[in-house]
């Protein structure tokens, strides 16, 4: 579409994050007319972080797996032209989970051959069961089409086949193990996607958590520089990009597309892709946009889990001992789908130049934030001003408490900066759960394609919460046009 109309584009993409981005740049360097529109005053706010008084928090990212530059997240940088540093965590312990009941620390490594041995030293009365685990978990991640596009050649419908074990991921854990911890342990990752084991299929968990298995990685300039790399490529393309724009309807008349926004301006275009949360998706589009019981159906979804968020630094170490991520696995926590879950990430962002004026403070420095997983429930998080200051208040004090139950004496050792909130989520994403909709075993996912010819929906809750989820659902999506074009 090229009638000299200012406010037309061949593309528009609703939403500025990971998926946004990643559909923006591949809609790009396909030589479209490309505009992204975010309702943020900044490009990708929840991914970025935030600065305070000379400190950057990492809010939205802090390791992920499959990074590497012959796996599909490495892969998919290279096929976007980005040049994204990455580093490797540490394969000898990325991650450590506190086994409460036997007052026990796994340092969980990467590998499968590292993870196997150190799963069976701790629980070597679960030796086979954990062969066997790890084995269904390979042959898993390796007959998902969209997990190894990069490495083999799919036809467009195989692409698009999600078939799995048809298990849940609690049914995989109780088939191979009867050791409560050990079960707890492995259901560690399922808060990176916000779905309890019962309620998760095992297909899903080794997309978000199982690719972590063979190797974990950080990037090395933080969540801000990868959206620093991606901005200046969209940037280089010719794309538009808009901030502090909240689209608010999407109207097609004769395949035009016309985008309206909050303050009263809209734009219009062939193809519009809107990375935003389904069910916001279905309050802006067409009213006929999917079939009328799949939008009763998103309407009715569950939201995962929100985040109650600690940002601090700390001057010295925790007490002589070594520490990075820590999660806190009770059993009983497992139980009640880790409703309390409280989870530690140290060099969780960066000190800034001014922070402090002794170098040695800053080089003995460490950026902290703790994370509690609670009710992502309206009625808490959209009380009354008064009523929200009070429950602000004890939740701080809840993670505190139970920081010093474990570390004596080490709240009063952080210098606690800022506090994240459900409603602090629901300002940036519209809604309060940490990861959108719960994908829940045999629950049909929301479809990217829809009833308006050249309107779609991608995210997290179209493949899987994270960098690769939504980096995959904009790639997906790529695939499906083709496929939609080739039939013709």
């Amino acid at each position: 579409m090229n009638d000299g109309h200012k406010n037309k584009y061949e593309v528009i993409i609703i939403g500025s994050g990971i998926a946004g981005l990643t559909s923006a740049l591949l809609f790009a360097n396909k030589g479209k007319k490309v505009a992204v529109f975010e309702q943020s005053p900044v490009i990708a706010p929840l991914f970025s972080g935030f600065n305070r008084r000379g400190v950057h928090f990492e809010t939205g990212f802090h390791y992920s797996g499959v990074l590497g530059p012959d796996e599909v997240g490495g892969q998919m940088f290279k096929m976007l032209g980005l040049d994204v540093p990455v580093e490797m965590c540490n394969p000898d312990g990325y991650d450590n989970g506190y086994l409460v009941k036997s007052k026990r620390v796994f340092k969980i490594p990467t590998g499968y051959e590292r993870l196997e041995k150190k799963l069976i030293e701790f629980f070597p009365h679960e030796a086979e069961g954990i062969k066997k685990y790890l084995r269904m978990v390979r042959e898993e991640i390796d007959a998902i089409p969209f997990l190894n596009f990069h490495k083999k050649q799919y036809s467009r419908e195989e692409l698009f086949k999600f078939i799995g074990s048809g298990k849940t991921f609690d049914e995989v854990l109780n088939e191979c193990f009867t050791d409560a911890e050990l079960k707890t342990l492995l259901s560690f990752t399922s808060v990176l996607y916000g779905v309890p084991p019962k309620e998760a299929s095992f297909m899903f968990h080794c997309c978000c958590g199982g690719i972590m298995y063979e190797s974990a990685w950080k990037l090395k300039d933080g969540g801000d520089g990868l959206i620093d790399i991606f901005v200046k490529a969209l940037k280089e393309k010719g794309v538009d990009i808009f901030t502090g724009k909240k689209a608010v309807n999407i109207e097609e008349t004769g395949g035009i597309k016309k985008v309206f926004f909050e303050d009263g301006s809209h734009y219009l275009c062939d193809m519009c892709a809107a990375a935003v949360h389904p069910k916001e998706f279905i309050k802006i589009a067409p009213q006929d946009v999917y079939r009328q019981k799949n939008i009763d159906r998103i309407k009715a979804m569950e939201e995962t889990r929100g985040f109650f968020i600690l940002f601090g630094v700390m001057e010295g170490d925790f007490f002589g001992q070594e520490i990075n991520n820590a999660g806190f696995l009770d059993t009983d926590g497992l139980a009640g789908g880790f409703k309390d879950f409280m989870y530690v990430n140290v060099h969780s962002g960066r000190i800034l130049p001014g922070y402090a004026a002794d170098k040695k403070s800053v080089e003995n420095s460490k950026v902290i934030c703790v994370v509690l997983s609670v009710d992502s429930d309206d009625n808490i998080w959209n009380a009354p001003e008064n009523e929200y200051k009070v429950k602000k208040a004890e939740m701080e004090q809840k993670i505190k408490t139970r920081l010093d139950a474990q570390w004596p004496g080490i709240s009063e050792k952080i210098k606690f900066m800022e506090t994240a909130t459900p409603r602090t989520f629901k300002h940036y994403v519209n809604y309060y759960g940490s990861y959108g909709i719960k994908r829940k075993h045999n629950e049909a996912g929301v479809m990217p394609i829809t009833k308006t010819p050249g309107l779609f929906l991608i995210g997290q809750s179209t493949v899987a919460p994270g960098l690769i989820g939504a980096m995959i659902s904009a790639f997906l999506l790529d695939k499906l046009i083709e496929r939609q074009q080739t039939k013709r």
